[in-house]
């Protein structure tokens, strides 16, 4: 409850801190009476106030750390405000809004004014969590999974982090004993597959590995709480980022089906033409959670296909999987819309009912499930996508293992930027028709 608390609080702190600082800066040049006789520049600064939130977002100013407000998030701070800058000054020189050098001026005074309220803001909450968690609010039950390390002296002497040490164990069986009764879980040992089946499937748990020094000169990691420690951090999603991908979604599938409409009808009329049969065809597909949903294609293959199938199971070029490459079901006329990814367009009803999101992983059969166990079953907690991370990594290409794992990737590093970069890097792999059978 206190961790929504502050993030709500974080979040309107920083938008009273960005229209305060754009306030003083406005006065400082015009007087007292701005907000009545600059109305065009407040609605300005509101455009430029929800550029600054996506970029603080970017730079994890919205995650619930335990560290208090330090040197990091004040050079996030500075970024974000810098960057955000640079965009507006852009779009002022592109589109002409403002004219002057005077406003200019303005424009540059309302985000240095920024930039120093909301760290003076953000620090103020940070001491007041600490309070918070003197008078035991806003605590942390921790457990330490494998060899004694250095970590857990860091824990103790650092009170104002809100950590409660509740045990320390090595075993598999007795982590799983305590799951029910701990927030955080550091782990200090190589993980196996047993501790991997675990983790991604225990989204309650924050889990942060100690990571091997070798690590520092192979992998990025992160430096949070202890700064002597490289932490890699394994959380849950928070609900805002369902919610606000659901509205992106739907956003989006509804443009796209208002702008595609005529393309439908001549792609439904040309399927007419050229093979009998229906123009959609429907399938059982399993989504979020394993429910199962219709999903939606145009028709690239001839009647009876489902029948031909089992003939050719023999000729299978994929572990685990049915895919073959120079499939005798498919049409001519299937090829091409197969080739350019067109047949698959029909998923945006899917994403507009709510059963798939733009991205996300591939939409399985119910009889595929079988080849899903253990760590691997975690890439169902997300609805299915139209397109996916394993979709511009190589696609058929990929072996089953691996493209699991960029689902799994995905479920546990899922975001807006995250999908944004996957529906741009989609783009070029539809134009190269890469790895696509």
């Amino acid at each position: 409850m206190i961790k929504k608390i502050f993030f709500i609080t974080k979040y309107f702190s920083d938008v009273i801190m960005f229209m305060l600082g754009a306030y003083f800066s406005l006065a400082l040049v015009h007087g007292r009476n701005v907000v009545i006789s600059l109305v065009p520049e407040i609605r300005f600064f509101l455009f430029s106030l929800l550029i600054l939130l996506i970029i603080y977002a970017h730079y994890d100013l919205y995650k619930d750390k335990r560290n208090l407000f330090d040197e990091n998030q004040l050079m996030s701070l500075f970024y974000s405000n810098m960057i955000t800058f640079i965009i507006v000054v852009f779009l002022v020189l592109l589109f002409g809004i403002f004219s002057s050098m005077i406003d200019m001026f303005i424009i540059g005074g309302a985000f240095v004014f920024s930039f120093v309220l909301t760290s003076i803001a953000r620090f103020m909450l940070a001491e007041l969590r600490l309070v918070i968690r003197i008078f035991g609010y806003d605590r942390k039950k921790v457990l330490f999974y494998g060899l004694s390390c250095g970590i857990s002296d860091k824990v103790r002497e650092s009170p104002h982090l809100g950590y409660d040490i509740i045990a320390r164990t090595n075993t598999i069986s007795s982590l799983k004993k305590y799951l029910d009764k701990v927030d955080i879980v550091f782990i200090t040992k190589p993980i196996d597959e047993k501790l991997m089946d675990v983790m991604i499937n225990c989204d309650t748990i924050e889990w942060k590995v100690i990571s091997d020094a070798s690590n520092l000169i192979m992998d990025q990691v992160t430096f949070d709480e202890f700064k002597d420690y490289p932490i890699i951090n394994v959380a849950g999603k928070m609900h805002l980022t369902y919610f606000l991908k659901r509205v992106m979604d739907l956003i989006f599938a509804s443009i796209a089906l208002l702008m595609l409409s005529t393309l439908f009808l001549i792609i439904a009329l040309l399927i007419k033409l050229t093979m009998p049969g229906p123009v959609f065809f429907k399938h059982e597909r399993l989504g979020r959670d394993l429910k199962q949903f219709k999903l939606y294609k145009f028709r690239s293959m001839v009647v009876g296909a489902e029948k031909i199938k089992n003939k050719l199971k023999a000729q299978n070029e994929t572990k685990g999987l049915f895919k073959m490459k120079n499939d005798p079901r498919i049409t001519p006329f299937g090829k091409i819309l197969r080739r350019t990814y067109v047949d698959e367009l029909p998923q945006l009803i899917n994403i507009f009912k709510g059963e798939m999101s733009v991205v996300g992983p591939r939409p399985h059969l119910k009889k595929e499930l079988s080849y899903f166990r253990g760590w691997r079953r975690a890439r169902f907690k997300v609805k299915p996508g139209l397109t996916g991370l394993w979709q511009v990594s190589g696609r058929h290409q990929l072996n089953f293992d691996k493209a699991v794992l960029y689902d799994i990737f995905y479920v546990k590093h899922m975001s807006f930027f995250l999908d944004l970069s996957i529906i741009l890097k989609t783009i070029p792999s539809i134009l190269m028709s890469r790895g696509k059978h």
